[in-house]
C-alpha cells in the first residue's frame, strides 16, 4: 500500500521511474468521474435552492479548493475574534473529521481542542451535519453568528459570507482535480468566494504571488460583487509547552531540535521553524489528525537521542493530542503561530461588519 507521502511524492512528479508513470496515469484516469459528480452536485444545488437550509443567523464559512493544510485554523480563530469584537456571540460549526468516537460520544478533533485553548468563549458543535449543528447552536447556545469550518463544498447550509483559503506554497493542487491532484473542485468554482485569502505569502516570492492573484482575478471577474482578495502570513509568536509555559522565540535558541507533526502540510512547518532559527536536525511526520500513541511518542523521543536533540518541536495541533511536557528527559513544544495581513484585512473586516449589521446585540 502506497504511504500517504509517497502518494504525494507521486502527484507532485517529485518520483519519476516507471512505477510512478504508471500510477499517476491510473490516478488522471479516475479525475473525469470525480470531476463529473462534482458538477453535478453543484449544479443541483445552484439550481434547487430548497435543498439549501437557511438558519436565522449569519453564517461565515471557511474553507478552502484543496485538501490537505492551508491555514484555516489561524483564520477561524481570526474571525472569531474579529465577531467578538463586535459583541457577537458566535459558535463554530465543523464536520469533526479526525474525532474519535467512544461509545455515543466523540472526543474533539485536533483542530478544536487547539481552539478551545485559544478561544474559550467560543462553543465548538462537531457533527457530519452541521444543519443539526447549526440549530443547537442558535437555539440552546442562543449564538448570534455561525463559523462553518471547512464549509466550501458543504453547500447545503446557506452561507452569507464565503471565505476561500488559498496555500501559497501549493496553491492549486498541482493543478489536477482527485484523485490525480489535490483540487476538491474545479479553480473556476472560485467565483463563488466572497473573500480569497492567500496564506503562508512569507514562505513564497513575489512573482508567486503574482502569478496566484492572475489566477484568482481570471476565476473570479465575472463575479457580480467584487471578491475581496487578501494576503497573509503566519507569525510565529512563542513556543509552548502543554501545562502553558511559554518561551519567546528570540529566547529558544539554536540547539539542535528534532520536529514531528500530523498536519496536512508538515512541509510548512518545518519551513517556519527554520525560518525562525530552530535547528532542526531530524524529523518524523504522521498522518493528518493522527492520534499519538505512546508507542508514538516514544519513537519521537528515540529519534531526539539519537540525534543529539534536547528538545522536539511540533504544532498547537499536536501538543494538544500529545498533552505531556516532557517525556524521557526530553521537552516537547509547540510553535504558536497567529495570522497577520499584508494585503486586504480592513476590506475583509468591512465584510465581516456588514453581514452582521443587521444582528441585535
Amino acid at each position: 500500500m502506497i504511504s500517504k507521502t509517497n502518494l504525494l511524492d507521486i502527484i507532485s512528479g517529485k518520483k519519476t521511474g516507471p512505477v510512478a508513470a504508471v500510477t499517476r496515469i491510473v490516478l488522471w484516469a479516475f479525475t473525469p468521474a470525480y470531476r463529473l459528480a462534482v458538477a453535478i452536485r453543484n449544479r443541483k444545488l445552484t439550481r434547487d435552492t430548497t435543498s439549501v437550509t437557511r438558519v436565522g443567523v449569519p453564517v461565515i464559512s471557511i474553507g478552502n479548493l484543496t485538501t490537505g493544510g492551508t491555514g484555516k485554523s489561524p483564520m477561524v480563530i481570526w474571525v472569531s475574534q474579529r465577531l467578538r469584537e463586535l459583541g457577537l456571540r458566535v459558535a463554530i460549526v465543523s464536520r469533526g473529521y479526525g474525532g474519535q468516537r467512544t461509545g455515543t460520544a466523540t472526543r474533539p478533533n485536533d483542530e478544536a481542542l487547539e481552539m478551545q485553548q485559544r478561544l474559550p468563549d467560543v462553543p465548538q458543535l462537531q457533527d457530519p451535519d452541521r444543519i443539526k449543528s447549526a440549530n443547537i447552536a442558535i437555539g440552546e447556545l442562543e449564538t448570534q453568528c455561525l463559523i462553518m469550518d471547512d464549509g466550501f463544498q458543504h453547500r447545503r447550509l446557506h452561507r452569507d459570507l464565503d471565505v476561500v483559503l488559498i496555500d501559497a506554497t501549493n496553491p492549486f493542487g498541482y493543478g489536477y482535480l482527485l484523485p490525480r491532484g489535490l483540487l476538491r473542485e474545479p479553480i473556476g468554482n472560485l467565483a463563488r468566494a466572497d473573500v480569497v485569502v492567500i496564506t503562508r505569502c512569507q514562505q513564497v516570492d513575489q512573482a508567486s504571488i503574482d502569478s496566484i492573484m492572475k489566477v484568482i482575478a481570471q476565476a473570479t471577474a465575472d463575479n457580480h460583487t467584487p471578491s475581496v482578495v487578501c494576503q497573509t502570513q503566519t507569525v510565529a509568536k512563542r513556543w509552548l509547552q502543554f501545562d502553558g509555559q511559554s518561551m519567546e522565540v528570540v529566547d529558544f535558541g539554536t540547539d539542535p531540535v528534532v520536529a514531528c507533526c500530523a498536519i496536512g502540510n508538515p512541509e510548512s512547518f518545518i519551513s517556519m521553524a527554520t525560518m525562525i532559527g530552530a535547528h532542526v536536525v531530524g524529523q518524523k511526520f504522521f498522518p493528518d489528525h493522527h492520534t499519538f500513541s505512546r508507542g508514538d511518542i516514544e519513537s519521537v523521543v528515540r529519534l531526539a537521542q539519537e540525534k543529539g536533540a534536547s528538545r522536539i518541536i511540533c504544532t498547537h495541533k499536536d501538543l494538544v493530542k500529545i498533552a505531556i511536557n516532557q517525556f524521557d528527559g526530553v521537552p516537547f513544544f509547540a510553535l504558536q503561530i497567529e495570522l497577520e495581513f499584508i494585503l486586504g484585512e480592513e476590506a475583509f473586516k468591512e465584510r465581516l461588519s456588514l453581514v452582521t449589521a443587521d444582528v441585535e446585540n
